[in-house]
């Protein structure tokens, strides 16, 4: 009787069934996915951090406006005011060089920081790339701002410059330099998408 007793106290409870395996093929299936999705991650963390820091937001529009309302700069209105501008020296012509070329600029005219960020820019992106940099807009007057444009849009300062979205390692190039430029607070860079290209703000600096 007392070895029934000690049989009940010290009885292990039943053992439950072990989980059930996965074919061989399942596992090496998941193990390839996690594999190339880890892959891709390390492969491209720069550029997709890039892209993201180029979205536009309200932020990057406010800021460059309220740096130009800070500094007194003018928001031209006319044609006819960006060539009285040009005249009295508040903002400088752009002209095409061995780096840099202009498509479709009705009005090349920026503010001289901008001018020496475009020509800066240009030639260092000619000797990554191999291609001449394609600035597509200038100083635009309120009265030529295309309907879709921000009210808040500094163009009309000369302090903005549209440049074309290049492909392949060019476009990878120019991300990781305006992104870098901007992390610096020389500019304020926004990769835009209709059209395909940047909108860049340039700050003065010493």
């Amino acid at each position: 009787m007392l070895t029934g007793m000690l049989d009940r106290v010290v009885r292990r409870p039943p053992a439950r069934d072990a989980p059930p395996r996965l074919p061989r093929e399942a596992v090496q299936l998941t193990a390839r996915a996690t594999l190339v999705a880890l892959t891709l991650v390390l492969a491209f963390p720069t550029e997709r951090a890039a892209a993201q820091s180029l979205r536009g937001s309200r932020a990057s529009v406010a800021r460059p406006y309220r740096y130009a309302e800070q500094r007194d700069l003018r928001f031209l209105r006319t044609v006819a005011g960006v060539r009285r501008a040009a005249r009295r020296g508040r903002v400088v012509r752009l002209s095409p060089s061995a780096d840099y070329r202009l498509h479709d600029v009705s009005l090349p005219y920026v503010r001289p920081a901008t001018r020496a960020f475009v020509v800066e820019l240009a030639r260092r992106y000619h000797a990554a790339c191999g291609e001449r940099l394609v600035v597509t807009s200038a100083t635009r007057p309120r009265s030529t701002q295309p309907a879709n444009a921000s009210p808040r849009s500094v163009h009309p300062t000369g302090m903005a410059v549209d440049l074309r979205r290049p492909s392949g390692r060019c476009l990878t190039w120019l991300r990781r330099d305006l992104l870098a430029q901007e992390r610096r607070g020389r500019i304020e860079a926004t990769e835009e998408h209709r059209p395909a290209h940047f909108h860049v703000a340039v700050y003065a600096t010493r």
